[in-house]
């Protein structure tokens, strides 16, 4: 009788883990998912009441709202996000995905493969961290960066600050300094459209 009730106890937290882990799954879908189809009310309802993200040294504290302005920056650059593969790492989640992005394309890795370790508090997203780049070129990422933004600043002063602002506005200059660059020759004698 001892052997059968500790059989269903086991069986019983092996269900619950299981239980557990497919709603983390679910979670980082949903959370990835939201990207893809610009809404932040998916993305919000996945995170906890602060989230963390961190590359390397690099940290960045979101609450809600403030994490709502990051959202709409990178929407600008309609981002599509594929899920690769979510492996177990004892309480969290290392999840490789693959983004595509209008500033990625721009930066020339498109897509950016990334693995990101994803943290969970009482079910919801806490913290990612961006462990691993795969296959970047951050020599090309860097060279086409710093060629945009010493253009912008020798020939569209009034978008200077646009790689630091990271508001919707901050988004939709960075998109109008990639279009004046990338068409530098057939816009240097149009005025600035506003």
């Amino acid at each position: 009788m001892r052997t059968a009730t500790y059989a269903i106890l086991l069986l019983l937290v092996i269900s619950a883990c299981s239980s557990k882990e497919a709603s983390r799954i679910a979670t980082v879908k949903n959370y990835y998912s939201g990207f893809n189809n610009g809404d932040y009310k998916l993305i919000e309802t996945q995170l906890s009441d602060s989230l963390t993200i961190t590359e390397g040294n690099y940290v960045m504290n979101f609450t809600p709202e403030t994490f709502k302005t990051h959202f709409k920056w990178d929407s600008v650059f309609v981002p599509q996000v594929k899920i690769i593969n979510i492996e177990q790492q004892e309480n969290d989640l290392l999840v490789t995905i693959s983004a595509s992005s209008k500033r990625f394309e721009f930066l020339r890795n498109n897509p950016l493969v990334t693995k990101h370790l994803v943290h969970f508090t009482n079910g919801k997203i806490s913290r990612i961290d961006n462990v691993d780049f795969i296959n970047t070129d951050w020599k090309l990422w860097t060279e086409q960066k710093e060629g945009l933004t010493q253009w912008i600043v020798n020939n569209h002063k009034e978008l200077d600050g646009f790689m630091i602002d990271q508001t919707l506005q901050g988004g939709l200059n960075y998109l109008k300094a990639i279009d004046l660059y990338t068409n530098r020759e057939n816009n240097s004698t149009k005025p600035l459209e506003e």
